[in-house]
């Protein structure tokens, strides 16, 4: 398809964008129209916080070479599936011989009705587990049924075994994360965390039928279709994905080489990822013990649970109107003092390490929402402003109304996000 006619019918296409349900993510034609018209192609654009890499699908297809970076493990590891193309014919091919594999181990189908209304003794987890690798996921019998866990296990030790080359194997892989909160106990439609709602609880009286082996298959066939898609569109650049803190970013990226910086950072308190992807860290082996995942929670921005430890609790800020919402939180509870401290001392620190990796003429683009922090309503885009003006001057302020169903949504804190806000900074001269 010419580029001409691609450019007219893309949003036609799907890509690679909905392997894995993501909350609060980036609109694609929303972040097409910043690219074009603040980058050009063969420029370097940096995501510092890439969630599940919509930012570098849209790099890819547009030419610009991108860096993402995530502290969160399966965001990184999303991103990254997301944003390698792979050849079609290869990964077709390769997903025939591993759904023969699956067709050996797999249920009848009678039985996965029998066990509909009759599980397996939680016992046999505790049996098999050394032999299916069934990972020290804390409460494994809460989330998910007996019997849903030894598929689920039977089902990535088949992915590990297949003689595949490694970028095939995480192709594998993220479908097979995509499709854990719909095998599991959790309902899979609220953003904010992860709970087992008294929605689950009714369906699951009714009789839900969960076949893992399925709903794999479902997955793989669906997401053939868009990575064939990323494939044929993807232009000859370079996309690199990292693990890593945005407030040290300084330490993976070099100093001014990057040409603008077009980032979607998480809002204070509204959707806790640490504990969303909990299930999906444990069952991918990106954390292998309850006391290896704690060790990631204070890297998170916008948690409403901040240790007193926190060394990023050390900044002093000059703005009177962070001083404010930090007051106003302090008189509600020390706990959401720290929060509301920790959210603006990490964005303050993110801000000074951005100015240090952009070019001189370099931009960076923020895309905000309005919010509301302990019943006090946040203006999104003057919060950022008084965080970046030490290093930044604001060029412009952007704003589109979100349609996707997935990211308006009216989030726990009380704000409702249908609509977001772009603000443009350049560096001081």
């Amino acid at each position: 398809m010419s580029e001409l006619r691609f450019a007219r019918y893309r949003n036609q296409f799907k890509f690679t964008h909905y392997l894995f349900r993501f909350p609060a993510k980036f609109h694609p034609p929303a972040l097409r129209c910043l690219i074009g018209r603040f980058s050009k192609p063969g420029d370097t654009i940096l995501d510092p916080f890439c969630g599940s890499g919509t930012l570098l699908v849209e790099a890819l297809l547009s030419g610009r070479h991108a860096i993402g970076m995530d502290v969160d493990p399966v965001a990184a590891f999303i991103s990254r599936v997301k944003s390698t193309p792979i050849s079609p014919q290869l990964l077709e091919r390769e997903s025939e011989a591993l759904k023969q594999d699956l067709r050996r181990i797999r249920r009848p189908s009678r039985e996965y009705d029998r066990l509909t209304r009759d599980d397996l003794s939680f016992s046999a987890i505790q049996r098999f587990r050394q032999q299916l690798g069934i990972p020290q996921l804390p409460n494994i019998e809460h989330w998910f049924r007996t019997y849903v866990v030894l598929d689920l296990a039977r089902l990535r030790q088949a992915i590990l075994k297949a003689a595949v080359e490694p970028r095939i194997r995480d192709f594998f892989l993220a479908c097979f994360a995509s499709i854990i909160r719909n095998a599991s106990n959790a309902d899979p439609v609220p953003v904010s965390g992860l709970e087992v709602t008294a929605h689950m609880k009714r369906l699951d009286g009714k009789g839900r039928r969960i076949d893992p082996f399925e709903l794999f298959e479902r997955r793989i066939d669906r997401e053939l279709r868009g990575m064939r898609e990323l494939w044929e569109h993807a232009s000859d650049v370079s996309v690199h994905v990292r693990r890593s803190d945005a407030t040290e970013l300084t330490r993976r990226v070099a100093a001014r080489s990057i040409d603008v910086v077009i980032t979607s950072p998480p809002y204070n308190t509204a959707v806790d990822y640490y504990r969303r992807h909990t299930l999906e860290m444990y069952w991918l082996g990106l954390v292998e013990s309850h006391e290896e995942r704690l060790e990631l929670a204070p890297k998170y921005l916008g948690r409403a649970q901040v240790r007193r430890s926190n060394a990023k609790l050390s900044c002093t800020f000059e703005s009177e109107y962070i001083k404010r919402l930090i007051t106003h939180a302090g008189r509600i509870s020390p706990a959401r003092e720290r929060a509301v401290t920790h959210y603006c001392s990490s964005m303050q620190r993110t801000l000074e390490h951005i100015a240090r990796v952009l070019k001189p003429k370099g931009r960076a683009v923020f895309v905000l929402g309005n919010s509301q922090w302990n019943g006090q309503r946040v203006r999104a885009t003057r919060l950022f402003r008084e965080i970046a003006k030490t290093h930044f001057e604001v060029a412009d302020v952007l704003t589109y109304s979100t349609r996707n169903r997935y990211m308006s949504y009216e989030r726990h804190n009380g704000a409702s996000i249908n609509r977001e806000y772009a603000l443009v900074l350049t560096g001081k001269k």
